[in-house]
């Protein structure tokens, strides 16, 4: 992808994982943040500066949510959420200004247009997150037990899609988890394992998207090697081979990715690997 003149839209996983989640996307001069599940102070250290638009909250969990407040006072930023996630939420989002949200019905963070839609998780209205901005989407979707339609409808032919690939169920069958801990995980209301985020990735690329970054792998239960083969395997089965897979490692950050946008001019100047592809 090639460096231009126009502004970017850009996405950068700051961390993601069981100890804490953290995307940040710039489009012109928007910045958001998909859930702030970290120290707030671990977050604006990787802010390139102090400004920021709006916190995007998927649920309530503390490992999504954690630094919202903060953040948000420390940026002038406001926390977006819907009505069950906020009620849910309670002290934790205290002091922070809020702004609620329906899912399903798309809203501004602004200048990027944003869509929620439901997920399958134990939480009380856990959603995921469509980001438009001149012409270009991106797909935000994490801690979902099961692949459902609407996941399916908003993922298609984003151009880069985040998505969960949290386990590898053999991996899973011989770790230490307690069988408790175990079952959670797998169930309709849990996480989303490597197969699960092939099946995701494979509707998306039939729709179009051409860029697949898998989010909140589990340190224990999965390899970042293992959950991309995967799904590079069963996209390359579809004869869709000609999308980029990348996953970040546990509980870890990521480069920059830029997406493209409409209006820009001709490329001159070649951007590094990490860009999107």
């Amino acid at each position: 992808m090639p460096h231009s003149s126009h502004p970017a839209f850009r996405v950068r996983v700051l961390r993601s994982g069981s100890a804490g989640n953290a995307v940040l996307l710039e489009a012109g001069l928007t910045r958001v943040l998909v859930d702030a599940g970290l120290p707030a102070e671990a977050i604006l250290r990787d802010l390139p500066d102090a400004a920021l638009t709006a916190v995007l909250a998927t649920h309530e969990h503390d490992d999504h949510l954690r630094g919202a407040a903060a953040v948000a006072r420390a940026t002038g930023a406001v926390v977006l959420a819907n009505e069950a996630t906020l009620r849910a939420a309670g002290p934790q989002l205290a002091g922070a200004p809020v702004e609620v949200f329906r899912t399903g019905r798309p809203f501004a963070a602004g200048t990027v247009t944003v869509t929620a839609f439901p997920v399958s998780h134990d939480a009380a209205e856990p959603v995921g997150f469509v980001l438009e901005w001149r012409g270009a989407r991106v797909a935000v979707a994490c801690d979902l037990g099961e692949v459902t339609g609407p996941l399916v409808e908003h993922a298609r032919g984003a151009d880069l899609l985040l998505v969960e690939a949290n386990y590898d169920l053999r991996l899973m069958a011989v770790s230490a988890y307690p069988w408790f801990l175990k079952n959670r995980i797998v169930g309709a209301q849990g996480h989303l394992s490597n197969d699960g985020a092939a099946r995701v990735a494979v509707e998306a690329c039939r729709g179009g998207t051409r860029a697949v970054a898998l989010i909140h792998l589990s340190e224990m239960n999965n390899l970042a090697p293992l959950a991309r083969d995967v799904v590079r395997a069963a996209l390359d089965a579809e004869g869709l081979g000609g999308a980029w897979v990348q996953a970040v490692r546990p509980n870890a950050g990521g480069p920059w990715w830029t997406v493209p946008v409409a209006g820009g001019p001709a490329p001159t100047v070649p951007e590094p690997a990490s860009a999107v592809r």
